[in-house]
């Protein structure tokens, strides 16, 4: 049976507070030597994204903007099989887009401004979403060049909120939490992208696939209920995602990358000495 690992990135992957996922090497490299695809998931941009990629140095698929893009490299997975999905080049990647694009995610929150208070990255300079996101400003430059979403920063109360998401559902758009920032886009989720991606990864290795996922945020809900193990990492505050309806998720120890690297290694030993419940078949 073969591995595929998803992971979301802020909080999980990558520190919350510095970006870093040098505590994660020791894991990276066990997964890099036994040849299981690594697959960020994450509400990055497709240039941010890039970037990651050459710094982890792993090729493989990845998605962007909380599902709305699946970016398959060159040379993987060849036959895609995404038929359904509307495909753009970019450089020599394969970037299948499902949902709304971000202008007309913009022109409808521009009818909802009147009734709710948010900031968005389009109302934003370049300093103020380096100031949001804690990224410098060439970085926060890249987090801005959306394709289907826009981030906001909620400043109504709770209540206002699911009166927004509401509004924004009989406009097919949809609002999730992530660690930082609310995003709105088109009807589409980290879950569906991830279940994409296992198929695929089935139908090229003509074999059953065992999927795991890392997340914390609301965000990752939808891909950690779509995986055979999900993995939690705990926020920075202790806190952790919690969903009744995840299938016996693994708590990681720590946050961050330190938890990310410790959790996929402690799975990984079970895995290979075949002593976990989870594994079927």
């Amino acid at each position: 049976m073969k591995i595929l690992v998803y992971t979301d990135l802020d909080g999980t992957l990558l520190n919350h507070d510095d970006y870093s996922f040098q505590e994660a090497l020791p894991a990276i490299g066990l997964l890099k030597k036994l040849d299981i695809p690594l697959m960020p998931v994450s509400s990055k941009t497709l240039d941010e994204m890039l970037i990651l990629q050459k710094e982890l140095d792993y090729i493989c698929p990845f998605v962007c903007e909380n599902g709305a893009l699946i970016v398959i490299p060159p040379g993987v997975l060849k036959d895609a099989g995404l038929v359904s999905l509307s495909v753009r080049m970019v450089g020599d990647h394969r970037c299948y887009h499902y949902g709304e694009g971000r202008e007309d995610v913009l022109k409808k929150l521009q009818v909802l401004r009147p009734l709710y208070k948010f900031l968005g990255f389009s109302d934003m300079v370049m300093e103020d979403i380096a100031r949001y996101t804690g990224l410098p400003p060439a970085l926060a430059e890249l987090a801005n060049k959306r394709i289907a979403s826009e981030p906001l920063v909620w400043l109504d109360t709770e209540d206002k909120l699911g009166e927004f998401s509401r509004e924004l559902s009989n406009q097919n758009l949809k609002v999730v939490k992530g660690g930082r920032f609310y995003h709105v886009m088109g009807e589409c989720d980290k879950g569906f992208a991830v279940g994409l991606l296992s198929e695929l990864y089935r139908r090229h290795y003509g074999k059953p696939v065992y999927t795991i996922a890392l997340g914390d945020s609301p965000n990752d809900l939808d891909m950690l209920k779509n995986v055979n193990l999900p993995i939690i990492v705990p926020r920075v505050d202790g806190t952790c995602l919690q969903d009744p309806a995840l299938n016996k998720p693994v708590i990681a120890p720590f946050p961050g990358a330190r938890g990310w690297n410790d959790a996929i290694s402690q799975v990984m030993e079970e895995l290979m000495n075949n002593n976990m419940e989870h594994v079927e078949g």
